[in-house]
């Protein structure tokens, strides 16, 4: 699973797929996607052609009849049944559904306060689209993701130790700030009605 993955449970195949995706990240930044493509399907039939000729040069010298190298592969079934590809429709349509009646009701503005987050996310989301691209964020992505997860599992302990400290400290400055707050406010509603007192 994915979990299984990113906690590096099993090290072969997560540093496989680390490296495969981050190679892939990377060629994508360099390249098209059209060129990332097709160098990875002509590496892919230069393999496969490359064993075929081996293979039929090892029977024609050993005078052998093993029949095609790929003959194992080619008979299994690789048809999608319509069972599946139905019910992975009806899920990706019930997301897909869930996400257009959200946009809906944040972009008509049925809750302001909802809306005005969203406006407040997408104003902040310029300012990271101008220093990163889309690409650059899915590279310290893939990244992150393969490395926060056992970094916090080695030091679990001092991280919640941490978190707890930090939000201890940053309640005790709401607290503060609030209180100020009410301070000011109260201050400024006594002087405003000392001055109207005085004027009458």
């Amino acid at each position: 699973s994915v979990i299984d993955l990113v906690h590096w449970r099993d090290p072969k195949k997560s540093g496989v797929v680390f490296g495969v995706s981050l190679l892939l990240l990377l060629s994508l930044a360099a390249f098209s996607v059209i060129s990332v493509v097709s160098y990875l399907l002509l590496a892919l039939l230069c393999v496969t052609i490359s064993f075929r000729i081996y293979k039929s040069v090892i029977q024609a010298v050993q005078k052998s009849n093993d029949g095609h190298p790929f003959k194992a592969l080619m008979e299994k079934d690789v048809t999608v049944p319509p069972e599946t590809f139905r019910k992975h429709v009806d899920v990706c349509l019930t997301h897909v559904n869930r996400v257009l009646k959200q946009m809906s009701r944040l972009f008509l503005v049925e809750d302001l306060v909802d809306s005005l987050k969203l406006a407040v996310v997408m104003w902040l989301l310029t300012y990271v689209g101008a220093v990163f691209n889309g690409i650059t964020i899915l590279i310290l992505a893939d990244i992150l993701l393969f490395s926060v997860p056992p970094i916090y599992e080695k030091n679990k302990v001092r991280v919640i130790s941490f978190s707890c400290k930090s939000c201890i400290v940053c309640f005790k400055k709401a607290f503060i700030v609030e209180v100020q707050i009410r301070d000011y406010i109260t201050i400024t509603s006594i002087i405003i009605i000392n001055i109207a007192a005085s004027s009458n």
